[in-house]
């Protein structure tokens, strides 16, 4: 038998571990294996089914980047039926969404600044929004609580910016100003800002207090000069209606009229395209968002273009999720316990088990679009939601992070120096979750240096 094969031989030997140190038999579920081979290093209830919270974006992310490619773009259209005379549109812009989740101010105005070098000035009808790529977005339930928190944001197929406003400080003669980006004409800001104390600014929520009556935006509070150039972020209006208006203050900044109104309503056959545009990120850039800073809404997003571009039962979600169960079941991987609510994790229903994740990124690790999967995750101690954890261990160690009530969980692999990859997931399903973190940071730390020590005992055994 040469080298390799004792080598693969040695590190097959599993060690079907207890619960780490300060877990409780039934609190965590393991699955740890090396990317060569199939051999299973290390598990601990494997099996089960549990939450995975925020690590089943990895599941998603996989299945994305195999049916659709790492440069997949996004497509944003305006069509009308209505002609275009002397600069006036004379009758409604219809504006085809795809769910771009990265679609911003910036790049709306690109849009719009485009339509007026084809020689639209006034829109006489109704901006109209067209949602008809998408037929079912899948729920989260369970969050009611938290429904006026950014994290909790649907998927929409005019997401603009998130819908996420920035209310933006700056000082003029002495004195706290605030804008609101993008502009919103429904809203109405009241700046009630008095000068403050303090060298620094940091977090500049510290220093003002933010209500929301109805169309009002009240802010006030004491604000240091040092936050001159500050921001923070604020969650208004609904998808439908933030899109509209945010729509018609950037199309007036460039000097146009129009559009009278906002409806919803699927494009008229026979209507001409007035403007396409692609999204300016890929999918591998996308997934960098999803992935190190863990955010829902574009993970979501993504499933539901996957269920967009192969159709099969007319609901947008569960064709999404028959492409990934497809994919599963095409790679000879398991396909259960697997139960999908949003493909997020931001979900209290969402099951799989740790070894079918695992499997699914020694799978994601084998293939071709593994460096771009690998690249989208936080690197331990330097970036994403790992900046503060997991430094200490050596090599390279991605993983994916998950937190809910009653979940913790971290899902990813760690590269030795000498090249060799082991994949990870270890996930805490728990009443005391919360109180954990330390003691999962450590369990992985430890699983990574028993991995080292039977690495460095296959070498000094030369093989």
């Amino acid at each position: 038998m040469n080298k390799l094969l004792l080598l693969l031989a040695v590190l097959a030997t599993p060690l079907y571990a207890s619960a780490p140190a300060g877990f409780n038999d039934d609190e965590i579920a393991l699955w740890a294996a090396p990317l060569e081979g199939n051999a299973v290093f290390e598990s601990h209830r494997g099996e089960v089914a549990v939450n995975p919270a925020s690590t089943m974006k990895l599941l998603t992310s996989w299945a994305a980047l195999n049916r659709l490619g790492p440069n997949f773009r996004w497509q944003t259209e305006f069509r009308s039926s209505a002609p275009l005379q002397n600069g006036v549109l004379q009758g409604d812009l219809y504006w085809l969404g795809r769910g771009d989740p990265r679609l911003d101010s910036a790049r709306l105005t690109e849009m719009l600044r485009q339509l007026r070098l084809r020689g639209v000035r006034d829109i006489a009808g109704k901006l109209v929004l067209d949602q008809s790529a998408w037929h079912g977005i899948g729920t989260a339930e369970g969050f009611g609580g938290d429904a006026d928190r950014v994290f909790t944001v649907a998927p929409h197929t005019h997401q603009l910016n998130l819908k996420v406003a920035w209310l933006r400080y700056h000082f003029d003669a002495g004195q706290p100003q605030l804008t609101l980006d993008p502009p919103l004409p429904g809203i109405t800001l009241e700046n009630r800002l008095q000068v403050g104390d303090g060298a620094s600014c940091g977090d500049v929520r510290r220093f003002v207090n933010i209500t929301q009556q109805g169309a009002l935006l009240r802010v006030s509070g004491r604000l240091p000069p040092a936050c001159d150039g500050a921001a923070n972020y604020v969650n208004l209006l609904d998808s439908d209606n933030f899109a509209g208006q945010a729509f018609a203050a950037l199309w007036q900044q460039l000097g146009g009229s129009g559009p009278r109104g906002l409806a919803v309503a699927t494009t008229p056959p026979g209507a001409r395209s007035l403007l396409q545009l692609d999204s300016t990120d890929t999918l591998a850039s996308v997934l960098v968002d999803v992935n190190k800073y863990s955010n829902n809404t574009m993970a979501r997003s993504v499933l539901l273009t996957l269920g967009a571009q192969f159709p099969v039962g007319g609901d947008t979600f569960a064709d999404g999720e028959r492409a990934l169960r497809g994919l599963l079941a095409e790679r000879q991987l398991p396909t259960a316990p697997l139960v999908l609510e949003n493909g997020s994790g931001l979900s209290r229903r969402e099951r799989l088990s740790a070894r079918l994740l695992g499997e699914v990124l020694r799978d994601a690790l084998r293939g071709p679009y593994g460096p771009e999967l690998a690249a989208s995750l936080p690197l331990a101690g330097e970036d994403g939601t790992l900046k503060k954890r997991l430094g200490e261990v050596g090599g390279s160690l991605r993983l994916k992070t998950g937190s809910l009530d009653n979940v913790r969980a971290l899902a990813g692999y760690w590269q030795a120096p000498s090249g060799q990859r082991l994949v990870l997931v270890a996930i805490v399903n728990s009443a005391r979750a919360d109180k954990l973190t330390a003691a999962l940071d450590a369990a992985v730390a430890a699983l990574v240096t028993r991995y080292q020590a039977r690495l460095a005992a296959a070498a000094a055994g030369g093989l």
